[in-house]
């Protein structure tokens, strides 16, 4: 459970998480991962999944359900349980009306190939969509070029859209005149539609998770009718993400129903023939160049990207000995899931003066972040920082989630030992030792278990669970008086 779980007591969660351990990780989990607040009967689904890959119950292998959803391998084909891919040709056409009748135009003058992008595109009717509607425009408009980049989370829909073979229910007639478009493009095989080559080979599809950010930069860009499945703050993440990928005087689109929830310092509201949109403003449109010079930047770089630290003058030197505090930890990884601190510290440890500025809870969250990411050269270029100035339970502790994330259970169970040596109320630990799938009669583990539920009660108010998704200490208890239950 790696990536950081806030506390959501104000947040309503499906009645089934309640008496599930298995379902209430996999909801925050799936909110951690993927942005959106999962149903019930989904996560349920999901479940079934998840322990079909594992082989094990959650109960069993909590580590195992963990390796599952962080393995880039799984992530996208698990998102088909609990994303919605409901989309046709042409939906919500206003929007492109409007992108033909008053910004194709502009863009078309611009001099160079023209980037769209379609996010959470699902099965690739918005992607061929648009490039149907580029197409016609540039023959019988104004000549230009253009690039449409397509992703959705769910990898079984990116080949879907690949292959551009739909059927009759995704040409719905809504009284515009997109039929006629749509002929010129579209060919009827039996009974499915099939894409012209040229419309197929002008959309670039692949999988991608909009959590982890958008690294390129485009004019237009659509996510609709998907920001709505968002939680609060993985909302506002996403909108970071897309306010940075937008050039200046790009444009973003959303659902109808996603407008009035959207508010983003860097995307100006627009109405336009009662079509509502949003439009990142360039440099030049602030009052003033003093404006221009101190306006916020548009997201803060991704993890590993080269950024200064912030001012540091008035921190003291570190001591040898650097402690790590996990509250300051949990507040850390509080702030956009830990990754914005965790590319600043990557950042000082290779500047020799900024490094000595850098806290046990800077190197520590940054670990945390970077294992969440399944980053873990970064993961380990913290932790070995780490290890070299703190001798306590944390560092070993740490080394070994890379090791359990990678199925090396046997060096992680070392280093899970090593961080028992160092600290007897250091739960977390024993937690893990306690459900780290290893060959043997049960006994030990057993016995492990036993002394998790010790060293927890030792340690219950020191804030460790920020190592472990910040979720409260029951719920681990929970889960060992669980597995014992199952011993018995």
């Amino acid at each position: 459970m790696t990536h950081f779980a806030r506390s959501r007591q104000a947040e309503t969660l499906p009645r089934e998480t309640l008496s599930s351990p298995a379902l209430m990780f996999l909801y925050h989990r799936v909110e951690q991962i993927f942005g959106i607040r999962a149903e019930g009967e989904a996560l349920k689904k999901l479940d079934a999944r998840v322990e079909s890959i594992c082989g094990h119950s959650f109960v069993e292998n909590p580590a195992a359900y963990e390796h599952a959803l962080s393995s880039q391998e799984n992530v996208f084909d698990i998102a088909q349980e609990v994303t919605i891919n409901e989309t046709y040709f042409f939906r919500e056409g206003a929007h492109f009306e409007l992108l033909m009748r008053s910004h194709l135009p502009r863009l078309a003058k611009l001099g160079r190939p023209i980037r769209f992008c379609s996010a959470a595109s699902s099965i690739g009717c918005e992607a061929y969509s648009l490039a149907m509607l580029l197409s016609h425009y540039s023959k019988t408009q104004t000549q230009f070029e253009f690039e449409i980049d397509a992703f959705d989370v769910c990898a079984p829909t990116i080949e879907v859209a690949r292959g551009a073979r739909y059927s009759s229910n995704s040409i719905r007639p809504d009284g515009s005149g997109w039929k006629g478009l749509m002929d010129d493009y579209l060919t009827r095989d039996g009974n499915e539609f099939v894409v012209s080559k040229d419309i197929r080979s002008s959309v670039r599809f692949f999988a991608h998770n909009i959590m982890n950010g958008i690294e390129k930069r485009y004019d237009v860009i659509f996510f609709r009718n998907a920001l709505i499945y968002f939680s609060a703050k993985s909302r506002q993440l996403a909108l970071d993400d897309l306010a940075e990928a937008l050039l200046d005087d790009g444009i973003l689109f959303l659902g109808v129903s996603e407008t009035s929830s959207a508010d983003h310092p860097l995307l100006a509201s627009r109405r336009d023939d009662g079509v509502f949109y949003f439009q990142k403003p360039g440099r030049e449109r602030f009052a003033n160049p003093s404006q221009a010079e101190s306006a916020p930047p548009a997201h803060p770089p991704r993890a590993g990207a080269a950024r200064p630290m912030p001012e540091i003058g008035a921190r003291a030197p570190r001591e040898s000995e650097l402690p790590v505090d996990c509250a300051k930890v949990a507040a850390l990884l509080e702030k956009s899931e830990g990754r914005d601190g965790a590319a600043q510290t990557l950042a000082a440890i290779a500047n020799e003066r900024n490094s000595q500025f850098l806290s046990g809870a800077d190197l520590a969250s940054a670990a945390v972040y970077f294992i969440s990411a399944q980053d873990f050269s970064c993961a380990g270029r913290a932790i070995s920082f780490l290890e070299e100035r703190n001798s306590g339970a944390i560092p070993p502790f740490l080394r070994g989630e890379c090791h359990m994330l990678n199925e090396k259970f046997q060096e992680a169970a070392a280093c899970f030992e090593k961080s028992i040596s160092r600290g007897k109320d250091f739960w977390p630990a024993f937690y893990r030792l306690a459900l780290l799938p290893l060959e043997g009669d049960g006994i030990g583990q057993e016995r492990m278990a036993r002394l998790a539920l010790e060293s927890l009660g030792l340690g219950a108010r020191s804030g460790y669970e920020c190592f472990l998704g910040g979720f409260s200490t029951d719920y681990f208890k929970i889960i060992l008086e669980r597995k014992l239950m199952n011993k018995a």
